[in-house]
């Protein structure tokens, strides 16, 4: 009877396609080479049928393939779950004979993780966990560049018996890590999938999206049009900036049909991440939606976006980002959530990523908040405003209140004015030579299909 690891690998791959990594060797995981959509990946499958190779064995095989995968760089799809070890199954924490060798060993389990981390940047991977795993069976899951999780599934450090063991404290799968809390909360999970199925097509279509490795063209498809005109998704946009915008209406807008791919939408949902199509050519997308905790940007938005940064610039995907944002999150809970450390990790990410960026103040864009989203001063390679963008250092009422200050001397009273005034009108800033363009809404999804136009298809140093 075929095992339910290799029919998971066949429903992803192409029919016919998969050729095993040393066939007739049986460990803990079903690994091997084929096409998805034609285009190579390499699989690696739990086998969570019971196995008489010992774990040091699986352990061994497994360190073979990652490094013949990082002597072939392509597409590496994770697919996790329960191994067939009947206290694993149980959801207790296996006492596995060899553990001195397995811990210790030059090829014990940190080899897998370490060649994994080396490929990470070399290679997309995608991870899909469908059950419940822990130790030293969750990493490989966080190692992944996407990692979809099916409703059900959980992956936790340690175990619920070995937090019992070593706590005192009373738990269990889906309080530890469960899919949805993960999801969530912890922001280990990008995508909540409801089923096998819905995973395994999110997995195949995430790698439509990525090169086959870092250096390699990123794919282009045809180009289909919108779900919807921009003209019609900003329709309802109100016209003062400090009321909420649904965002992602306008991202559905410039963005091929049923393209858009999001990533994370539950976890920190003020900002919206994915990939996209514009034109037929994939693209990063990050926007702040005003309708979430106002677009602020909190110490988890800012590793949501990092995340994203890191992921296009390994893979030399063209980002666009859609600023909507009053700026960093302050107040004590902010700091000690680490807001500074965190701005700071994802400027770094935008200020070192080599691929092109165009930055649109779709309305807010104010104080640090416009650096974060790839701004003036971030190498853009253009710096759009819409006719409804409000780009200054403070908002409007704010700095009708600056104005309003009878202890404000002439010259500071007519900067606030100034300020003012450009706030309300981004031409004026055009006009500066501060920003390249105020573009019609009628236009925008064309400008950013002729930014995806030019922009290199792969990285410049390839």
């Amino acid at each position: 009877m075929e095992s339910k690891a290799l029919r998971r690998i066949e429903r992803l791959v192409d029919r016919g396609s998969f050729r095993p990594f040393r066939p007739g060797i049986e460990t803990a995981h079903i690994q091997g080479e084929a096409l998805v959509n034609g285009r190579p990946v390499h699989v690696c499958s739990t086998n969570t049928d019971p196995v008489t190779a010992s774990p040091l064995a699986s352990i061994h095989a497994q360190v073979d393939f990652l490094e013949h995968v990082l002597r072939e760089p392509a597409p590496l799809v994770h697919l996790i779950d329960t191994p067939g070890h009947a206290s694993q199954a149980e959801g207790g924490t296996p006492i596995p004979p060899d553990a001195d060798r397995l811990l210790a060993g030059a090829r014990g389990v940190g080899r897998p993780y370490c060649l994994q981390s080396r490929l990470s940047g070399m290679a997309p991977q995608i991870a899909v966990l469908f059950g419940r795993i822990g130790a030293a069976l969750s990493f490989p899951l966080a190692l992944a560049d996407i990692r979809i999780m099916v409703r059900g599934s959980a992956v936790c450090a340690g175990r619920p018996d070995a937090v019992r063991f070593m706590t005192g404290e009373e738990t269990d799968f889906e309080k530890l890590g469960g899919a949805e809390m993960h999801c969530r909360v912890s922001g280990l999970g990008d995508v909540l999938a409801p089923d096998e199925e819905n995973a395994l097509s999110g997995a195949s279509r995430c790698l439509g999206y990525l090169p086959v490795r870092a250096g390699a063209p990123v794919p282009v498809l045809e180009a289909e049009p919108p779900s919807e005109s921009v003209l019609r998704a900003v329709a309802d946009m109100p016209g003062d900036p400090n009321k909420p915008f649904a965002m992602k209406r306008l991202v559905h807008a410039l963005a091929d049909g049923d393209s858009f791919l999001e990533i994370k939408p539950l976890y920190a949902p003020e900002c919206i991440a994915g990939l996209a199509r514009i034109n037929g050519r994939a693209a990063g997308i990050l926007a702040n939606d005003s309708t979430r905790r106002g677009g602020i940007l909190f110490p988890e938005t800012c590793r949501k976006m990092t995340r994203l940064v890191s992921l296009c610039d390994a893979f030399g995907i063209p980002m666009i980002f859609l600023a909507d944002t009053p700026g960093f999150m302050v107040g004590e809970a902010a700091e000690q959530g680490g807001i500074v450390e965190a701005g700071a990790e994802l400027m770094k990410a935008v200020s070192r990523s080599r691929i092109p960026k165009m930055c649109v103040a779709v309305r807010k864009a104010y104080t640090a908040g416009l650096y974060a989203m790839a701004g003036p001063g971030f190498d853009p390679a253009c710096f759009l405003a819409s006719p409804a963008a409000s780009i200054s250092v403070f908002g409007p009422k704010a700095l009708e209140r600056f104005a309003g200050n009878r202890e404000l001397c002439r010259e500071g009273r007519r900067t606030v004015e100034e300020m003012l005034e450009q706030s309300r009108h981004p031409d004026l800033l055009t006009a500066k030579g501060l920003v390249d363009e105020v573009v019609p809404w009628s236009e925008l999804r064309d400008r950013t299909a002729a930014f995806l136009e030019k922009a290199p298809n792969r990285l410049p140093d390839s």
